[in-house]
């Protein structure tokens, strides 16, 4: 049956037997269960197999330049002696390529080091540092301080792009500002256990304390928010034009274009709040509300959605002018689409913000022979 499966579907099944999916890989796992009849037979085809020590150590080492078509076929074969770790993610080896771009069904993989080295030659951008603005105005950048950092009745530590905090007394009243600037993400954790993962160009208002009836905060930009559950106390995130009211669950929340406010719940419920209006949303659906317009959902993909925590953008079928709104919020560099022939041409793929922004730009030029510069001022044309 697994002719009757893409490769990518396959890696999903192998994924479930490694045990190595995330809750989002899990949604899309049962997705595929749901919409493909033959999905439940290849999955047992795969157990009886492929041993599940094969597929363990080959998610999480894997040879240098896999594709997607060898994988399952190397998973039968014995062990080799030595293996080269590739990847940090144990299944999703080679959807997980810098620079990846697909057009007119070609994949280009990764080229050789020397080429990756003289992309770091290009111009680059000053960006500024994670900063949160406590309630009484003082300005901490997080950029630069790590660590234990006193911040009066609160005790902050800041490590490995994450922020948690205790309170040693009673917090400063009003709200504490947490801004994440171009080309960086950041996780912090709120004084109810409330986890919160901020996309770059995103602000965070928060309370260091949580007083009254509910837990309130203010998002705009892009977060992930795992709320902690306390039934006496509501948590509402209020977006720009709408709020969403839950208990305890996992949502993923988006206002980067500003007229579209997109919600998608991985697990648990919640309502989105509109003006003279209320939806409620089921796991597995994306509510997207548009000023002025009816609430409206539609079930999302985690891989689009929610892989911008791994630091990959995945686009399927996009218009160069859609992808290119990520590449400023992502390496904080000004486009400017020279030629407007460009914008409507399509392409498929995933870019890496971990990697030079001088990856993506080199694929661009080798599949669709666009070609970019850079000019006195650092802005990025492409034409």
């Amino acid at each position: 049956m697994l002719d009757k499966l893409t490769e990518e579907e396959i890696f999903l099944l192998l994924g479930k037997i490694s045990g190595s999916l995330s809750p989002e890989e899990e949604i899309e796992l049962t997705a595929l269960f749901s919409r493909n009849p033959h999905a439940n037979t290849a999955y047992e085809e795969l157990k009886n197999e492929i041993p599940v020590k094969n597929t363990s150590e080959y998610f999480s080492n894997r040879h240098q330049n896999p594709t997607w078509k060898d994988l399952t076929e190397d998973l039968r074969k014995p062990l080799p002696g030595k293996l080269v770790p590739l990847y940090k993610r144990k299944w999703f080896a080679a959807a997980v390529i810098s620079g990846l771009v697909i057009g007119a069904g070609l994949m280009f993989l990764p080229r050789s080091s020397s080429t990756k080295e003289s992309a770091t030659t290009v111009a680059g951008v000053s960006k500024p540092g994670i900063e949160l603005t406590l309630a009484d105005g003082r300005v901490i950048d997080l950029s630069k301080q790590q660590g234990a950092i006193d911040a009066g009745s609160a005790k902050l530590n800041n490590t490995d792009k994450s922020l948690n905090y205790s309170l040693s007394g009673a917090a400063e009243q009003g709200m504490s500002t947490l801004n994440i600037p171009v080309g960086a993400d950041y996780k912090i954790k709120l004084a109810d256990g409330t986890e919160v993962w901020l996309n770059s160009k995103t602000r965070l208002e928060f309370p260091l304390s949580f007083t009254g009836n509910t837990r309130e905060i203010r998002i705009n930009g892009e977060a992930y928010i795992k709320v902690a559950k306390d039934p006496a106390k509501p948590f509402i995130v209020h977006l720009p034009q709408s709020s969403v009211q839950v208990l305890g669950t996992a949502f993923n929340v988006n206002t980067y274009d500003g007229s579209i406010e997109k919600v998608a719940l991985v697990e648990g419920s919640v309502s989105l709040k509109v003006p003279g209006a209320e939806s409620r949303i089921v796991p597995g659906n994306q509510a997207i509300y548009t000023a002025g317009q009816p609430v409206s959902q539609e079930a999302f993909d985690p891989k689009y959605v929610l892989s911008w925590r791994n630091g990959l953008y995945y686009f399927n079928d996009a218009s160069l002018q859609e992808i290119s709104k990520v590449v400023p919020r992502w390496f904080g560099i000004n486009l400017e689409i020279d030629n407007p022939a460009i914008n409507d041409r399509r392409f498929t793929g995933v870019i890496d913000r971990k990697k030079p922004v001088a990856v993506f730009l080199d694929d661009l030029k080798a599949i669709a022979k666009i070609e970019s510069w850079f000019d006195r001022e650092g802005n990025l044309h492409l034409k």
